[in-house]
Formats: structure tokens, C-alpha cells, sequence
């Protein structure tokens, strides 16, 4: 019996986990050279080296797919964006610019992960909803990095981090593309800067307010 549900050692959910694997793997690798158009299920099934048939244990559609490629760059920016925080001394600056260089190492170093959710996801009807859920996450994210006795109200932090999160976005993608060449360090600087540029006219307005 166990012959039957063991082949070179692994269970049948152990061969299914590692065709989902693959099919993954290969999905990344044209969403991110070819773009979303070009990622079909015979393309991905070409390029993981497997029957097409095999698709459907791990994926309903395509679109399930190219979801699912999204969240494992995303899961990977989070674990990895929240491990560099945790591992730096610091207040809310050094944190932040632990976050921004993880998220720029992830776009610029594999650059197939930066089109996907820097590019791809912008026109793409299944990660749109995917890509503006994780920006207002992130935003939420940022503007709890306000602190001051001038409280700004919440609906103007909002819009100041919402702000700030397309920023980066679109100029990390303008780097990715090759629109601007830019040492590492220094982008990381900048982009830090302006995040807090951006809070600090927040906290300066409220202040303002609540003194005018």
C-alpha cells in the first residue's frame, strides 16, 4: 500500500507541493520577463517541465497563478521587512529605512519580483485589487510612524501615506526600468527622507490647527 503512495520518497501531497512549486517558480519567471499576457497555462506548464493537466491541482485559473505569485513576493517582502526592523536599534527612522532597503532589495536585485509588483499588477484586472489591498496596508504602516504632540487627524495621515507609498513605488519602478540610475545607499536615503518630509508637513499642519 505504501508503494503505491510513495514514489522516489515523497507522499502523492508531497509531489503535488512540489509541482506547485514549480508551476510557481515558472510563473515568476514569465510574469516577470514576459509579462502577465504571456504567462498562460501552456507557457507556465513549458516552462516548469511539466503536463499542463498537473495545473489544476494547485490552481483553478491562471489568475489563481498569477495571484499567487504576487503574495509570495509580498509574503517575502513582509517576513523579510519585518525581520530587518526587529534586528535594528533605532526609533521610527532607522526602522523605516531597515523596511525601505529590504523592499528596494527585493525589486532591484530580482528584478523579475520588482516588474510583477511594481508593473505587471498595475494592469492587471486580477492583482489590481491585490496591489491596492497590500499599498493601504503599507500605508497604514507608515502613517503609525507619526509621532508628535500635534496629532494629525486620520484621514490626513492617510492620504500622506498613501502618498508616500506611490511615491516609492514609482520611483523604485522609474530605477527598475532604467529611467534613473541612482547608487543604492543613496535611493534608500532619499526615499526615507521623503517619507518623513511628508509626515512632518502632516504634524506640521495639525500643529498649525491647533495653535491657529
Amino acid at each position: 500500500m505504501s508503494g503505491s503512495r510513495h514514489y522516489g520518497g515523497l507522499s502523492g501531497a508531497d509531489r503535488i507541493a512540489e509541482r506547485r512549486r514549480r508551476f510557481v517558480a515558472a510563473g515568476l519567471d514569465l510574469m516577470g520577463t514576459k509579462g502577465i499576457p504571456a504567462t498562460t497555462l501552456r507557457g507556465v506548464a513549458e516552462r516548469a517541465g511539466l503536463a499542463a493537466r498537473y495545473f489544476a491541482e494547485s490552481f483553478p485559473s491562471i489568475e489563481d497563478l498569477h495571484i499567487a505569485v504576487f503574495d509570495d513576493i509580498m509574503a517575502e517582502l513582509e517576513e523579510r521587512g519585518l525581520a530587518a526592523i526587529a534586528d535594528t536599534d533605532g526609533g521610527p527612522r532607522a526602522r523605516s529605512r531597515a523596511a525601505l532597503a529590504v523592499l528596494t532589495d527585493i525589486v532591484l536585485t530580482d528584478q523579475r519580483k520588482g516588474r510583477v509588483i511594481l508593473i505587471e499588477s498595475a494592469s492587471s484586472p486580477a492583482l489590481g485589487p491585490r496591489r491596492l489591498a497590500e499599498a493601504q496596508r503599507f500605508a497604514g504602516i507608515v502613517a503609525g510612524l507619526s509621532g508628535s504632540a500635534a496629532v494629525p487627524r486620520p484621514i490626513d495621515l492617510q492620504l500622506a501615506a498613501q502618498f508616500v507609498i506611490g511615491g516609492v513605488a514609482e520611483t523604485l519602478t522609474a530605477v527598475l526600468v532604467g529611467g534613473i540610475a541612482v547608487d543604492r545607499e543613496h535611493l534608500i536615503d532619499m526615499l526615507n527622507d521623503l517619507l518623513f518630509a511628508a509626515l512632518r508637513g502632516v504634524r506640521a499642519t495639525a500643529g498649525a490647527v491647533r495653535t491657529g
